[in-house]
């Protein structure tokens, strides 16, 4: 009996893209659920059963086009760019860039794509006001993209190798806008806004800060990652920034930090991989702090009807066991508008430990309490590193 079924109009995650499949190959119909796609499905799928179910002659080419590259891409993209279980910020960038890509040039043959092409994109991304860097970045996925189409024979070599003629933008060259750098904090608006912070996050400021650890860092700190057998005790990540290049990361834990770390560690000795920084903590802390401040009651010594606790026993969000890069920063940036002070990030600590580490100990000792290893660096200059970090740690941390 002849076949009735016809393939189905599907949906590409990773892309958003619809497509469909017909003859054991894959067809992109442009975005999901638009009238555009849902066109050009009907017609492929009329020209499919109009042929007895096969591909006209002119479909069964080798050759792909950019939006076929671009969507086997971001299905290796989507796998590949995952830490700890979680997706990263650099595939919502891979998405960003190819999506203008396929804008302009996702229905030509990836062969057809020239260095002009790509510097007709880098004049776009321009225009739109993104950042030089950032530019820079852009382009790098789209030659990064055409890479990819090498090595699974969909892209001619030769293709590859004339977008490699393509420059990045250079500085005080274009009109692409610079990011700011970001400056040192100064240490007496930090003391200002510390006064209106939870005490748990104005404790990570403080490790932050007499540390030179980055803002991730001190959210990740757990206390089966802490080695307290000398008098300077290390501190290893179990992730951190570098860590698929390689890369070791110690952080040298001084006496002031060491106090303050403390009363953490005890708390969650028995839960040695729990963060030791915690959002329930912190909300905890802050509603036995309430409760002690109350001022009225009813005659019998109890809180009023009023005022009694009327959280909800399951509420829908709950707080979580560890900071987020985002609640980190709202933190402190609530705690600088309570203190009237200009707004200032975590990561500004990093810089100020790294400025002070330099102006009293120079340039060398900054680079081993920041971490800013080079690429060839060992095991066996990681240990020589760790030393230069804990005589600054006995000192200032």
């Amino acid at each position: 009996m002849p076949k009735t079924n016809i393939p189905n109009y599907r949906l590409h995650k990773a892309s958003g893209q619809a497509f469909v499949e017909l003859g054991g190959r894959r067809f992109y119909l442009g975005k999901h659920g638009s009238k555009a796609s849902r066109e050009e499905y009907e017609r492929r799928i009329a020209e499919y059963l109009g042929n007895g179910r096969k591909l006209p002659p002119t479909y069964t080419k080798s050759g792909i086009s950019c939006q076929e590259l671009a969507v086997h891409f971001l299905e290796w993209a989507e796998e590949y760019y995952v830490k700890n279980g979680h997706q990263t910020e650099s595939f919502g960038h891979y998405q960003r860039a190819v999506a203008a890509w396929v804008k302009h040039y996702g229905h030509e043959s990836v062969d057809a794509f020239t260095p002009l092409s790509l510097v007709f994109l880098q004049k776009q991304w321009v225009e739109q006001g993104y950042a030089r860097l950032t530019v820079n970045f852009y382009v790098g996925i789209i030659k990064q993209v055409f890479k990819h189409g090498v090595t699974f024979g969909w892209v001619d070599a030769h293709t590859h190798f004339a977008l490699q003629a393509v420059n990045n933008l250079k500085a005080g060259r274009t009109k692409a806008r610079e990011y700011r750098k970001v400056k040192p904090v100064d240490a007496a608006i930090v003391e200002k806004t510390l006064l209106f912070m939870p005490p748990i996050v104005a404790d990570m400021v403080r490790i932050q800060r007499l540390c030179g650890m980055r803002p991730q860092d001190v959210r990740n700190m757990r206390s089966c990652d802490i080695d307290r057998s000398g008098d300077v005790w290390r501190y290893v990540p179990y992730t951190h920034k570098t860590e698929h290049l390689d890369k070791h990361r110690i952080i040298a834990v001084g006496p002031r930090a060491q106090a303050i770390l403390m009363s953490y560690l005890l708390e969650k000795e028995d839960t040695p991989e729990a963060f030791l920084f915690s959002p329930k903590d912190s909300i905890k802390l802050h509603r036995i702090e309430r409760r002690r401040n109350r001022k009225t009651f009813n005659k019998k010594g109890q809180v009023q009807p009023s005022q009694q606790d009327r959280s909800k026993p399951k509420p829908k969000k709950q707080p979580g066991d560890q900071y987020t890069k985002d609640s980190y920063n709202r933190a402190v940036k609530h705690a600088c508008e309570l203190a009237g002070v200009a707004s200032w990030t975590p990561n500004q600590l990093r810089h100020s430990a790294g400025t002070e580490v330099r102006n009293k100990y120079g340039l060398e000792h900054a680079q081993r309490v920041l971490g800013h290893a080079n690429a060839k660096t060992t095991e066996i200059y990681a240990e020589l590193d760790f030393e230069k970090a804990a005589q600054v740690a006995r000192e200032i941390g």
